[in-house]
């Protein structure tokens, strides 16, 4: 039974996250409104709220970049916490992730 404030929806897809000045490509696990969990990449350099930049990669021209913190570290996930202010984004990925999920 789902508790959270806003339901997952299950993804695959490739992302690149921007952490001050250095790169780390990734996979998206899930999604949500609020945010999203995240393969940890193998040299992820902290366990500290961190600001991030997340490059959503869902298809060769459809990329969509966010915002946000990393609020949890996991030995095997990040999880990404969107900040606000992002809203028709945030929609915009959602929407497009549709596309991906139906697919799978």
């Amino acid at each position: 039974h789902e508790k959270r404030r806003h339901p997952r929806k299950d993804i695959f897809t490739a992302a690149l996250i921007v952490l001050a000045d250095e790169g780390y490509l990734t996979e998206v696990w899930d999604l949500s409104q609020g945010g999203a969990r995240l393969g940890r990449p193998r040299r992820w350099p902290t366990n500290e709220r961190e600001a991030v930049r997340v490059y959503f990669m869902l298809g060769q021209e459809t990329v969509i970049a966010l915002s946000g913190s990393v609020v949890r570290s996991a030995e095997d996930h990040l999880g990404i916490q969107f900040d606000p202010g992002q809203e028709a984004r945030v929609n915009a990925l959602m929407y497009e992730a549709r596309f991906l999920e139906a697919q799978a």
